[in-house]
């Protein structure tokens, strides 16, 4: 019985330094000076964004239905639900999205710590920043469109293969209305205004390609403003 008991608690115990482990964040950045030093930025896409995940009917609460599945099923809607998950899948590029999370990241990284950027491995870098896109959904709810991202940021020294900081963030950002005209002027027109179901219903691919590339941007900056928070904590 008391063998039993062991295995149980020993069990218990291993489970959940399992979990705190997986979900540990690193800051060693006191260890190193990063200061005008060349980093590397590299990115990874999982290969399941292939297949983006678009929920078009979750809501919150009592809230069973979305504002676009309200909307289509109106008489005035032209539209299916497999439309609209066919036009943010068109939108939707896996390796644009990355690029603009780690250029957010390494926006933080020069304002805060002047590094130098190199494109190669050949311009012998001494640490290198890894930015990975694990998930990728789109969700609406009565307050509009959202993008949710499950990103990983992983900062090493490249002599010791060592660990200075890791991030991993679920970011839920607010997709913003974008119109880009269609003669005259190039300038792509934007708004604080929320993206809402009928705007959508009307956007070209492009315009809702830059909002989703915006909103990455600002996942980038969000993993950008948690570094900012660990540099000053060291």
């Amino acid at each position: 019985m008391k063998t039993r008991i062991y295995t149980f608690n020993l069990f218990v115990v291993l489970f959940v330094a399992s979990l705190f482990y997986g979900c540990a964040h690193t800051n060693d950045l006191a260890s190193y000076n990063l200061s005008a030093s060349k980093i590397l930025f590299k990115k990874y896409v999982s290969y399941d964004l292939s297949k983006v995940y678009v929920d078009i009917n979750a809501g919150y609460g009592n809230d069973t239905k979305s504002i676009i599945g309200v909307i289509l099923g109106g008489l005035a809607s032209g539209y299916t639900e497999e439309q609209v998950k066919e036009k943010f899948r068109n939108a939707i590029n896996g390796d644009s999205i990355s690029t603009n999370i780690t250029d957010g990241i390494k926006e933080g990284l020069l304002t805060y710590y002047r590094i130098t950027p190199v494109k190669s491995l050949e311009e012998d870098p001494k640490f290198i920043m890894d930015t990975q896109l694990l998930k990728f959904y789109v969700e609406s709810n009565s307050y509009g469109i959202y993008v949710k991202a499950h990103t990983k940021a992983i900062l090493t020294d490249r002599n010791t293969a060592r660990t200075i900081w890791e991030n991993d963030e679920t970011s839920s950002i607010p997709l913003y209305d974008v119109y880009i005209p269609s003669f005259g002027s190039q300038t792509i027109q934007t708004s604080k205004s929320v993206l809402n179901a009928i705007r959508l219903m009307n956007m070209t691919e492009d315009e809702l390609r830059f909002a989703i590339n915006a909103a990455a941007e600002e996942v980038g900056r969000m993993q950008s403003e948690t570094l900012r928070k660990d540099i000053a904590d060291r």
